[in-house]
């Protein structure tokens, strides 16, 4: 294979902290563009990027990625950041390193971090987001982002996200994002690996997602079944925390019976495709 066919591999990767298991023989060839990776905390993620950029020695077997230090931009999940630097001493070194911003857009303003403060006297969220000034910097081909809004409140982390998202497509550069978050790996990611206990649960493409099933929450599931049962349509009920879902097959019959059903007085409450992503995460919560 050439080196330039694939972000990273890894072939039989173990690694045990204490003799338990946190990444178990992981083998794969990764190509894609945009890659996240989805799981709970203690599922692997930042263990398995840690191995990939050399910061931790695997157990057992091996990982390799396709991408030159020099080219790549990493935001860990607890960055170590120049504590006596100010803001202003920071962007100057990230420019030293890296060259000028990518973009004519004066992140650091944006993103309202003053030149004058020290990094050691900000709060959580500003330093998330000092971290976060090292991708805009430069001509990265790789930025890895763990848990990326982390600290962030909303509002910073929806300007971000966007920002962000503009900012690769303006550069092409491939992406690598670990998170807890569904919306942010469906915003970012063209392919996911979800994680648990140090395994590959399942591997998602999103390019091209189409329904499985159907899930519905109605105030009358006795009259939903019924018509759905007239239409033919093959289904159970779910019970969870927020009450009885309906799930069923990804069928145009489906309309129908809820048309029915409504003129027939029902109600609707919640109606929703369920994806690939969605099903795998289904199972990681089983």
């Amino acid at each position: 294979m050439e080196k330039s066919d694939y972000l990273f591999r890894s072939e039989n990767l173990s690694m045990l902290f204490s003799g338990v298991p946190v990444i178990e023989d992981f083998t794969c060839n990764i190509q894609s563009r945009a890659l996240g990776l989805l799981g709970p905390n203690g599922s692997g993620k930042t263990t398995l990027i840690k191995l990939m950029l050399g910061l931790l020695q695997p157990t057992s077997g091996t990982i390799e990625l396709n991408i030159p230090g020099e080219d790549l931009r990493v935001i860990t999940d607890q960055p170590n950041l120049p504590e006596e630097m100010t803001i202003d001493q920071w962007v100057e070194t990230i420019e030293e390193l890296h060259g000028p911003p990518t973009r004519n857009i004066d992140i650091q303003t944006n993103f309202g971090l003053d030149g004058e403060w020290k990094i050691k006297n900000l709060s959580a969220g500003q330093k998330r987001k000092a971290a976060l000034l090292l991708a805009f910097y430069g001509r990265p081909k790789l930025i890895i982002l763990d848990e990326p809004t982390n600290f962030l409140d909303i509002v910073s982390r929806e300007y971000i996200l966007n920002l962000l998202k503009e900012h690769m497509d303006y550069t092409g550069a491939k992406l690598l994002i670990a998170s807890h978050r569904i919306e942010e790996i469906r915003m970012f990611c063209d392919d996911v690996l979800i994680l648990k206990e140090g395994q590959v649960l399942a591997t998602v493409s999103l390019s091209d997602q189409i329904p499985q099933l159907y899930a519905m929450r109605v105030d009358d599931e006795g009259k939903m079944m019924a018509e759905l049962d007239n239409e033919q349509v093959f289904y159970f009920l779910q019970t969870t925390y927020q009450g009885n879902i309906l799930k069923m097959e990804a069928s145009d019959a489906v309309f129908n019976a809820a048309a029915k059903f409504i003129i027939d007085g029902g109600r609707i409450f919640e109606f929703e495709a369920v994806d690939e992503l969605q099903r795998a995460i289904e199972d990681l919560l089983q």
